[in-house]
């Protein structure tokens, strides 16, 4: 029996028709497999330079947008290509969120940046050590460069290191500027073992940045601070209490000299200046209880010095006035004498 065209046309399309049907849909499986790894991608790098913070309502926007395209079903052709295009729609926002973002990203980095560097020379850092400086300006300058030049994840990289960097450098002058102090008051020996293991790791800290293990150098000097700081700490509890003792000899000394009541003025000055350190002992406040206690000190020897230059001065017009009683007498009795001598 001879075959119709139209029967062998029909049954071409039997058989030819799920090969072609299936070509279709592996390849609107493909485009939907790049659109939503498009998306993602574009939603990461949104999220990484911080667009939900400078941006929420349209990261709000964009995110709903998201949510509608994960939640279309894939039953039909229809629905893939509706998918497709909630897909397309959710990365697009996302890259132009991310647009928005990164100017303002990049200028905040640059002002965390610069407010740090200029801290560090205000208070001295660059004057006092530039070579530790240096590799941070230059990691600084190439964040820079590469924003400018579009390549923002190595920037932000760049910038993050940098930030990292000075931050490692003010704890780290900071913690020196402890050390100095400790130094300069002779405060080690209060706290020795405390002191040596400080040192230890500030030097520990110092060698790591220098081969440029800035995590490792930032933890060294965080700690480093720390613990000059508590030998600082116990040092100036320990110096006003020695204060508070050599405040009380001199007041007691004051005292055995009648000062308080010689020298009231000066006396009473002392005796305000040692309550207020004795509270401020007792709220712990101990560099500040120091220093009024020295106050109280000096006022006391002032008071005491006072007190015996008035008793001086008081013995030299008791001597004087002596004297001139005494010459007066001389006079009386030579007057009296020829006197008499006249009358015989």
């Amino acid at each position: 029996m001879k075959k119709s065209p139209f029967f062998i046309l029909f049954i071409a399309a039997v058989i030819i028709s799920p090969s072609a049907t299936a070509q279709q849909l592996q390849a609107s499986a493909g485009q939907l497999d790049a659109a939503i790894a498009r998306t993602d991608d574009a939603r990461e790098k949104a999220g990484v330079f911080e667009s939900p913070a400078y941006f929420p309502s349209e990261w709000e926007a964009a995110e709903a947008q998201y949510a509608h395209a994960r939640s279309i079903s894939m039953d039909t052709d229809a629905d893939v290509t509706r998918a497709l295009d909630a897909y397309r729609i959710a990365a697009d926002s996302y890259d132009s969120i991310l647009m928005l973002t990164l100017p303002l990203y990049a200028q905040a980095r640059e002002d965390e940046i610069m407010s740090l560097r200029d801290l560090l020379i205000a208070t001295g850092a660059r004057a006092s050590f530039p070579e530790y400086l240096s590799p941070a300006d230059r990691t600084a300058l190439l964040a820079l460069d590469q924003f400018e030049a579009a390549d923002f994840f190595p920037a932000k990289n760049s910038a993050a290191r940098a930030l990292s960097m000075y931050q490692t450098l003010t704890i780290g002058y900071d913690a020196w500027l402890l050390r100095w102090e400790i130094h300069e008051r002779g405060f080690e020996l209060y706290e020795p073992d405390q002191y040596d293991r400080a040192e230890e790791v500030a030097g520990d800290g110092i060698d790591a940045y220098e081969a440029g293990n800035i995590p490792a150098a930032l933890e060294n000097a965080e700690e480093a601070l720390l613990r000059y700081r508590l030998v600082l700490s116990i040092a100036w509890a320990g110096y006003a209490e020695l204060r508070s003792s050599l405040a009380e000899g001199e007041r007691l000394a004051a005292l055995d000299t009648k000062t308080d009541i010689a020298s009231r003025t000066l006396f009473s000055m002392a005796e305000s200046d040692n309550k207020a350190a004795q509270d401020l002992l007792k709220l712990e406040r101990y560099e500040e209880a120091a220093k009024l206690f020295i106050n109280a000190e000096a006022m006391y020897v002032i008071a005491s010095m006072s007190t015996m230059e008035k008793r001086r001065t008081a013995a030299t017009v008791i001597r004087e006035a002596h004297e001139k009683i005494e010459e007066s007498g001389r006079i009386t009795r030579r007057i009296d004498h020829s006197v008499e001598g006249g009358s015989r």
